[in-house]
C-alpha cells in the first residue's frame, strides 16, 4: 500500500526566496489537482517575492476551505533554499517529508544586515540547518536542486525539480507521468526540453524517499 492511498487530505508547503518560482509551483500544482477533480485551496503564507525575500505558499488538497496551514501539519515541504526550508520548521512534524535544496541564496534580510555591518548577517551552516530539521523528522532529503536545474539548461527550473520530487515520492494519487503530460499542454515549446530534464531529476530524487516496498 502506498502512502497516498492512506490519506484523504494533502498539505503541501513550498518555501523559497522571491524569484525561485515558489508561487508558480503552487499555482501549477493547484491547477493540475483541480483538473483531476480535487478541491484545492492555495495561499501565500508569507512573502516578499518582489524583493527576493522569504516566500511560503501552501497548497491544501481536499482539506477544506481554508488555505491556512496549522503548525505541525505539513505532509510535504518543498524547500527551494536552505534557510527558507528551515523557516518552515513550525509546520513540520515527524511525519513530514522534506525535500531541501542545499544551494544557498543569501536572503534579503541577511544581505541588508551585511551591507549595514550589523550583527546576525552570517549565513547559517547548511549542515547545521539539515541537522535541525532532521531532529524533528528523519524524512528529510537534502540535495542540490540548483545543480540539476543548471544541468537541464535553465536555472529557473528549480521549482520544476521540486515538483518532480513531490510526484516521484508517490505521495499524491496521481503519477509523475500524469502531471507532466498535463503540464506540457500549457508550457511553451521552448521550455519543454529543459523542464523535462529538471522534472525527471526531481522524480528520481523523490523515488528515493519511498519506503522500500513501494519504490518499484
Amino acid at each position: 500500500m502506498t502512502e497516498q492511498t492512506r490519506r484523504s487530505c494533502w498539505r503541501i508547503l513550498i518555501a523559497g526566496t522571491g524569484g525561485q518560482g515558489a508561487l508558480t509551483a503552487a499555482r501549477v500544482l493547484s491547477e493540475f489537482m483541480v483538473e483531476k477533480g480535487h478541491d484545492v485551496v492555495s495561499g501565500q503564507l508569507h512573502g516578499m517575492s518582489q524583493r527576493a525575500g522569504s516566500v511560503q505558499s501552501s497548497v491544501m488538497i481536499d482539506c477544506g476551505i481554508s488555505p491556512a496551514m496549522a503548525s505541525g501539519t505539513a505532509d510535504c515541504v518543498l524547500g527551494l533554499e536552505p534557510v527558507e526550508t528551515a523557516r518552515a520548521l513550525p509546520f513540520m512534524s515527524p511525519q513530514t517529508i522534506v525535500f531541501m535544496n542545499t544551494a544557498v541564496i543569501v536572503p534579503y534580510v541577511l544581505g541588508q544586515r551585511f551591507a549595514r555591518k550589523q550583527s546576525g548577517s552570517a549565513y547559517p551552516d547548511v549542515d547545521g540547518l539539515i541537522s535541525r530539521i532532521r531532529a524533528l523528522t528523519a524524512r528529510v532529503f537534502p540535495f542540490d536542486a540548483t545543480q540539476i536545474a543548471q544541468q537541464s539548461g535553465s536555472i529557473r527550473a528549480i521549482n520544476t525539480v521540486m515538483l518532480g520530487c513531490l510526484f516521484g515520492s508517490g505521495m499524491l494519487p496521481h503519477t509523475a507521468a500524469d502531471f507532466w503530460s498535463a503540464a506540457t499542454d500549457k508550457m511553451s515549446p521552448a521550455w519543454i526540453r529543459a523542464n523535462a530534464t529538471a522534472f525527471e531529476g526531481g522524480v528520481e530524487m523523490g523515488r528515493q524517499s519511498r519506503p522500500v516496498d513501494t519504490a518499484s
